[in-house]
This record gives structure tokens, C-alpha cells and sequence, in this order.
């Protein structure tokens, strides 16, 4: 053997120990031609509880449907796409090429497209010529057998909470899907068939917690574990408290000890160090949105995953979580966009030094958009010098503001649904003198904007006031 070789492989040994990812190229090609000139993006998730999005890159269609990109992988990825209603999904893994086939395209109408409620329909991707061990092939295929005896047993398991039917399914599924070499596979089956066992008890029994998590590091990048690990572990701050009526738990979570939290998962309930981080984690999430906890407290612990050394990925979560938390809230600084006034002039916020700033997501075309812009035109006379008014609206040939609508119209090339959250219109925003979210949404004009405004500029002139030595002034 070469020394060059030896060198490599030492390298290579040494980086494994270390705990360092390898990366590898993944290569994706094929053709749709019915999706020719379109580009979808796609992505993966950094982790299952922030559920913060990583782009890998766009499929980009050319003239005849063909498509190939290429990136780099550490480990084996779901990886996802949304488009036309559809949420495609693929595992990926490092060093391997697939060729991709796509479901038939459609188009959703713009109703459908701004409906909240729509979700889109998740389907596995297909592959060209799949070899019969490929991970994707072997998943699709239990999957398949999986959701045929779901269905067919649905009642009896979910419903009248079967244990015998539970087991004679997972029977029926291990006899249909024996063991297999592959460690990735053979973890999906296991979290899978205990998602049955879940219907039974929630998963709230000390043996189920055991068996499936209690004495195994979390499994991070695997979906079905993730699925099962969020409906387990759900509010579990809030169900740890009800069920020991211990209020030492909340005293803990309100007063931001994530020490004494994590000594208490680790020896009270003895979840491995892992994975009671990652319970924490998700806790502490769920916490936020239940109301039920200190906000401040819960975010003050996100911050203490650093200085107490919890792992590089915990803490990237950590930070993901407080982002999405506190993403769009009073107080933050407003989401950056580009700007371009009728006239191709670019706007900014900072145009605007000293005033408020009303952020109005609208469309000139809609009539209740009209009836909105037709009454802020009246509280922008009320308050003129004091706001601002930026009216983003669809790009839209040859339009003019012949209804001479107050404020600025502007377009932008910045998607509006992820940036501002902007799913229906008329949607806004009030930034204030401070360049942050004051109010965050703002109401609309029709919707209460005057009175909020009376409110907020009286405010300032009290301040003003007592500043000018006005100190009774009431």
C-alpha cells in the first residue's frame, strides 16, 4: 500500500472518530415534459421540531422537460418539494444517483393557491429503474402495506384501542417485510409499527417509552422517528406538570433553569443524555405556543443551550426554534424585501426616517381591497407627516393610481407567503419610529386602523410632553 493511501485513509479515520460528517455528491436528473420551464425548489429539514428548511437547490426544467442538479450530502436525507398541491418526498443518500419521475402536473387555481386550509397532497417521488434494495423502493413498499391495514383496521385499533389487532398487524408486516441489511430500513419499520402501538395508550406508558425511546439516542434524520417523537413528546412540559401535580416543574420552566430541567430528564426519568435534550428542545417549543409559560423565560433557556455546551446541532436548533418563535412578533425587526416603486425606483424602510410605517399588503384589483384603500386614503389625510404608507401590491401591467389611493405603490420579487406570512389580502404591518414591528399584523384600514393610531400618536404626544417638563398633563 502507497504511503499516499495510507495518509488517506488515516485521514479518513480520524475524521470518523471525530464525529465529522463526510460529504458525497447526489446527483438528480431525468425528464418531465409537462413540467418544461418550470423550477422546483428543493429541500430538506435541518431538524423535525424547528422544521427550519435548508434549500439544496432548484430542479430547473428546460424547453423539452429535461432536468439534472447536483449537491452534497452528509447523511441520508428526506428530502421534500412543494409544488402544484403536491409535497413530493425522496430519501437521498450521499454518493448515489437517481432518476426522478414526477406525478402528473396541475394547476391550482388562485383560490386554492391562497386558501390556508389547503394542504398539499404528499407523494413519494418515483425512480427510473430502481435497484429492488433501494431504501426509497423498500419504503414506499411498506408504506404502501402499512396505510392498506390501517385503513382496513382503522376502527378497531384507533378507535376501540385493539392490542391483539395491533399485534397481528405488525405481525402481518413483519412476515411481508423480513429483515433486511439495511440499518436506515429497518429503523423506519420499527418507529412505524410502534406508531400502532401509540393508538393504544398515546404513548404515555413507561414501557412504551422505554422500548422506543428511553435507552436510544434520538434518530435525527429519520421521519417516521420524528413523526412518532412529536406526538409523544407533545406539550410534555405541560403533561409532566398535570400528571405529577408538581409545581416545582413549572417553578423551573418560568424561572428559565434549564439546568436543574435537564438533571431532572436525566435522573428523574432517565432519558440519555440526547435524548432528553431533544425532549427539552421540543418541550420548550410547544411551551411557547400553549400559553401556559412564562414566554420570556422559555426564550431565555434557547439562549442557555450555548453556555451549559449542549452539542453544535442542539444549539442550531435552539437558535432555529427562538428564530421561529419570535419570527414576525412586536419588537423584531421587520422581515427585509425588495422594493420597486412604479416608476422601477427602489424602495427602502430607511426612506422613511422618524414616521411610521404602514406595510400594506393589498391588491388594487380586489374589491375589498378597493374598499380598504378607499378608507385608508381617509386616516392617511387624518395623520399626514406622522405615517407613512407602503402598498405592496402583484405586479400588474399599466397599472396607475387613478384613484389617487394615498402612500407609495410597490411591487417586489420577494415571496410574500414566507417572507410577511402573507397568505389573504389586505394583510399589514406598522413599523415603528424605531425601524422595528410595533404592530405585528396591524390592523386593516377598515378594521380598526384609525382608532389604533389615535391611540399610539396620543401616547407619543403624553411623552412628548412630559419630556417638555408636562408632568401633569393626564
Amino acid at each position: 500500500m502507497s504511503i499516499k493511501i495510507l495518509k488517506t485513509a488515516f485521514v479518513i479515520i480520524c475524521l470518523s472518530v471525530a464525529g465529522v460528517a463526510l460529504s458525497a455528491p447526489v446527483k438528480i436528473s431525468g425528464k418531465a415534459a409537462e413540467y418544461a420551464h418550470n423550477s422546483i425548489e428543493l429541500n430538506i429539514y435541518h431538524d423535525f421540531i424547528s422544521e427550519e428548511t435548508i434549500r439544496l437547490g432548484d430542479i430547473r426544467f428546460n424547453a423539452e422537460g429535461f432536468f439534472e442538479i447536483e449537491f452534497d450530502l452528509t447523511e441520508i436525507s428526506l428530502c421534500f418539494a412543494d409544488f402544484d398541491g403536491y409535497h413530493g418526498m425522496i430519501y437521498l443518500e450521499p454518493g448515489k444517483s437517481y432518476q426522478l419521475l414526477f406525478p402528473p402536473k396541475r394547476k391550482l387555481t388562485e383560490a386554492q393557491k391562497r386558501n390556508p386550509f389547503t394542504k398539499p397532497e404528499p407523494v413519494w417521488f418515483g425512480i427510473s429503474k430502481p435497484a429492488n434494495n433501494d431504501l426509497n423502493i423498500l419504503i414506499q413498499q411498506f408504506e404502501m402495506a402499512y396505510s392498506k391495514y390501517e385503513n382496513e383496521y382503522f376502527d378497531q385499533i384507533f378507535v376501540n384501542q385493539s392490542g391483539s389487532l395491533v399485534d397481528t398487524v405488525k405481525q402481518k408486516l413483519s412476515r411481508e417485510f423480513p429483515k433486511t441489511s439495511n440499518s436506515f430500513f429497518e429503523s423506519h419499520k420499527l418507529y412505524r409499527k410502534a406508531n400502532l402501538e401509540f393508538a393504544l395508550h398515546q404513548g404515555k406508558s413507561t414501557t412504551f417509552t422505554e422500548s422506543y425511546f428511553r435507552n436510544t439516542k434520538p434518530v435525527y434524520n429519520l421521519g417516521a422517528y420524528s413523526n412518532l417523537f412529536n406526538q409523544v413528546f407533545l406539550n410534555y412540559f405541560s403533561f409532566l406538570e398535570n400528571t405529577t401535580h408538581n409545581t416545582v416543574i413549572k417553578n423551573m420552566i418560568n424561572t428559565a433553569k434549564l439546568q436543574l430541567l435537564d438533571e431532572y430528564f436525566q435522573k428523574e426519568l432517565n432519558f440519555n443524555k440526547e435524548l432528553a435534550h431533544w425532549v427539552l428542545l421540543k418541550s420548550i417549543k410547544d411551551a411557547y405556543y400553549s400559553g401556559n409559560f412564562n414566554k420570556a423565560s422559555i426564550l431565555k433557556m434557547l439562549d442557555q443551550t450555548k453556555e451549559l455546551g449542549w452539542s453544535s446541532y442542539e444549539q442550531k436548533t435552539a437558535l432555529l426554534i427562538r428564530k421561529k418563535l419570535t419570527y414576525l412578533t412586536s419588537g423584531t425587526l421587520p422581515p427585509s424585501i425588495s422594493l420597486k416603486d412604479l416608476t422601477g425606483k427602489t424602495v427602502r424602510f430607511s426612506d422613511f426616517p422618524n414616521t411610521y410605517i404602514y406595510l400594506h399588503f393589498t391588491d388594487p384589483k380586489n374589491s375589498v381591497c378597493r374598499q380598504h384603500l378607499d378608507a385608508l386614503k381617509t386616516i392617511a389625510g387624518r395623520y399626514k407627516g406622522k405615517i407613512s404608507i407602503i402598498n405592496v401590491i402583484p405586479e400588474q401591467a399599466n397599472f396607475k393610481n387613478t384613484a389617487e389611493w394615498a402612500g407609495i405603490f410597490a411591487t417586489t420579487g420577494n415571496n410574500i407567503k414566507e417572507t410577511y406570512k402573507v397568505k389573504t389580502v389586505p394583510n399589514s404591518f406598522l413599523i415603528g419610529k424605531d425601524g422595528k414591528l410595533l404592530l405585528s399584523p396591524a390592523p386593516n384600514p377598515i378594521d380598526g386602523l384609525d382608532r389604533q393610531l389615535g391611540q399610539i400618536l396620543k401616547s407619543d404626544h403624553l411623552k412628548e410632553l412630559q419630556k417638555q417638563g408636562g408632568q401633569n398633563v393626564r
